[in-house]
């Protein structure tokens, strides 16, 4: 992949997300290159949006709750209690009833008009109350976090390891 890939998958992403300005009042915050692959940030009042794409990663949809304006760290691995500001176009559709237009695995691929247009419009449908700052799905949103957090634990660890991991 060459730098004018890179550029244009991230122009086609810009594009299809740009009703995050026009519609909703956010301000693009920067697009950053780095691994092949790329970021974009768009920054509301209280939520921001995150679309990144790196080779071998699918393109993927963030909801970000903001910490004071800014973009909070992300941290990882998810415990009981630890604080979540990211979360997934994913399931923000999941707890919506609503379904991804396009496959899975044709995200993985190079990003284009199609494939960023249908996470756009998804994010339009199923996100707009978030996007206006509205949060009362947030602890929806967490739920379906944890549990698939505490359950990908018991998987790995059994429920002794799970519950020494506080699960």
């Amino acid at each position: 992949m060459t730098a004018e890939h890179q550029w244009a998958a991230s122009a086609a992403c810009e594009r299809a997300f740009g009703f995050l300005v026009s519609e909703f009042g956010y301000e693009r915050k920067d697009v950053r290159f780095r691994l092949h692959g790329f970021s974009l940030r768009y920054r509301g009042p209280v939520m921001g949006g995150l679309l990144d794409w790196y080779p071998r990663d699918p393109l993927t949809t963030w909801l970000v709750r903001l910490a004071d304006g800014e973009f909070p760290e992300r941290l990882v691995p998810t415990g009981p209690d630890t604080p979540l500001a990211y979360f997934d176009l994913g399931d923000v559709e999941a707890i919506s009833g609503y379904e991804r237009a396009v496959p899975e695995w044709d995200l993985y691929g190079m990003p284009n008009e199609e494939n960023a247009r249908v996470l756009a419009d998804s994010l339009r449908t199923c996100g707009a109350d978030l996007l206006r700052g509205d949060l009362s799905r947030v602890p929806l949103l967490e739920q379906r976090i944890r549990d698939r957090a505490r359950a990908t634990a018991i998987a790995n660890y059994g429920m002794d390891g799970a519950r020494q991991l506080g699960w």
